[in-house]
């Protein structure tokens, strides 16, 4: 996904008659008569389509206010998504052949957000080398979290900036869209957020971000589990329910073959479910947003003894959105009848918290 940062400046353009807007767009590395489509993040309708001509393309529309295209159809690359911000009378030039693509109109608001993103990367390397000083020191995960907090608190008070000095325009509402569920931890604090910033209706996946709200807070320490559905590793129909409400603690660990932050806590998982499994305590895999057989082979590989299922990307039910699960692992602790008693565990803690409800 593109990174989206912000500075000081903004571009604000007043709703009224009607302006032409042009998008130029480089890309060498689509082949001619590829057809390349502008698809608007408030309808998610495809509004317009071109067909990319000697390494070039080229979209003219006219527009009365401040919209939100992503760029489609554009070669796979890893996670980026291409987003174009368009004012009435916008010219913007888009650079396909680089990655992240590079997006840009003279001061406009995709200039906006580029020119945070360079203030962002230099803080994030950083971060980055701080940490692996203090991991070859000694330091532990929430060591380290502690000592860098501040600095990861300055990282987040840019984007908190950009939505405050872009609330009239379109970039506030997309900084507030794609961090929204890190900043904001209930329905109501996003809500007052929302109702300051121009254009927060006007993105979709923040539409969707905000109802969330109402499905995760089932999730939340006290409530009764959701039940989702899946397949064991021999392929058989399974469901949480099959362990969950039982009558026995279940540590239920949401991870991925390809997350490396997951493998790590495998041994602390392992560790719990030798020295614990039974008639009153298991560990429970879920696996999630993975390959099946990566998936099999990383049970192997990593020696992992307790029962799983297998959450398939097309599946019905979405175990992840269920949970209001963002990044993973996820580690949630259910009690005995089946309500959560804590989630986001890791590490020592996690089996601590095991340890004393065993007790």
């Amino acid at each position: 996904m593109r990174l989206f940062f912000i500075s000081l400046l903004a571009l604000f353009t007043l709703a009224g008659a009607a302006q032409n807007y042009t998008i130029k767009g480089k890309a060498n590395n689509e082949p001619d008569g590829k057809v390349l489509y502008l698809v608007d993040q408030n309808t998610l309708l495809s509004t317009d389509s071109v067909v990319v001509s000697n390494g070039a393309f080229e979209f003219k529309g006219s527009a009365n206010d401040q919209l939100l295209f992503e760029l489609k159809n554009i070669e796979k690359r890893g996670r980026e998504k291409v987003y174009i911000f368009i004012a009435p009378g916008s010219n913007v030039s888009v650079d396909l052949t680089t990655v992240p693509a590079i997006v840009s109109d003279k001061g406009g608001m995709n200039d906006i957000i580029s020119a945070i993103d360079a203030e962002v990367k230099e803080k994030g390397d950083i971060l980055n080398k701080r940490i692996v000083e203090l991991q070859n020191e000694g330091k532990s995960r929430d060591e380290i979290a502690q000592i860098l907090n501040p600095d990861v608190e300055a990282v987040f008070d840019i984007y908190r900036n950009g939505i405050e000095d872009n609330k009239d325009n379109m970039v506030g509402a997309y900084i507030l869209a794609m961090l929204s569920q890190r900043f904001y931890q209930s329905a109501e604090e996003l809500d007052a957020v929302m109702a300051k910033v121009k254009y927060a209706d006007r993105i979709d996946f923040l539409k969707k971000k905000r109802s969330s709200y109402k499905v995760s807070a089932l999730a939340e320490p006290g409530t009764m589990f959701i039940d989702f559905a899946g397949f064991a590793v021999d392929g058989k129909p399974s469901k949480l329910s099959d362990y969950v409400g039982k009558g026995k603690y279940v540590l239920v660990d949401f991870w991925a073959s390809w997350c490396g932050p997951c493998r790590k806590e495998i041994p602390n998982l392992l560790e719990l479910q030798n020295r614990f499994a039974g008639d009153n305590f298991t560990v429970l895999g879920v696996n999630v947003w993975d390959n099946e057989d990566k998936f099999k082979a990383s049970l192997q590989s990593e020696g992992i003894n307790y029962p799983q299922i297998f959450v398939p990307r097309n599946n019905k039910d979405n175990a992840t959105e269920l949970y209001g699960i963002k990044g993973i692992p996820q580690i949630i602790l259910f009690a005995p009848d089946g309500t959560i008693i804590k989630r986001d565990l890791r590490g020592a803690a996690m089996k601590a918290l095991v340890e004393e409800s065993l007790k």
